[in-house]
């Protein structure tokens, strides 16, 4: 429950939009469950989260080819979690977007592929035909960007 809502200067507010920075109290709250990117709403209209989506990525210049299961941490906006590729679903031509191959057994350097990702902890994703610049994705490992591309489904 929010107790109150106040401006970066201490003047009382009742809300606050997008880009505006505020000092919000709230109680009955586990502090240890509140994260960088979450989402404060209403109980009555709550946004819908999730553990896994589709997207499609461009695969950099990797050392050691993409597989199922392959651990990453996943940058989506403010939000940086663990999580793991679930399914390689398919690899597209990177001129017209066309399907090359169902069902790859690995992705390597300078593929653009569909992939099913599955974070650790729900996360509150939104696609590129909703909202063109909130729906990108960046797949890092060992210290490295090794993938980044868009949300295209939530599953």
């Amino acid at each position: 429950m929010v107790k109150s809502m106040t401006t970066v200067d201490d003047k009382s507010v009742d809300y606050s939009v997008a880009g505006e920075q505020c000092i919000i109290v709230l109680g009955g709250t586990d502090q240890t469950k509140i994260h960088n990117g979450n989402v404060i709403c209403e109980s009555q209209s709550r946004v819908r989260t999730t553990l896994k989506f589709k997207a499609r990525v461009l695969v950099f210049n990797i050392d050691i080819p993409i597989t199922k299961g392959f651990p990453i941490d996943l940058h989506y906006q403010t939000v940086n979690e663990p999580a793991v590729i679930s399914r390689l679903i398919s690899t597209h031509s990177k001129s017209n977007g066309q399907v090359i191959k169902a069902k790859p057994r690995c992705l390597t350097k300078n593929q653009v592929a569909l992939i099913e990702i599955k974070c650790e902890r729900a996360i509150l994703f939104r696609t590129v035909q909703r909202q063109q610049v909130s729906g990108r994705i960046t797949c890092r490992y060992g210290g490295n960007t090794i993938a980044a591309g868009m949300v295209i489904e939530i599953t």
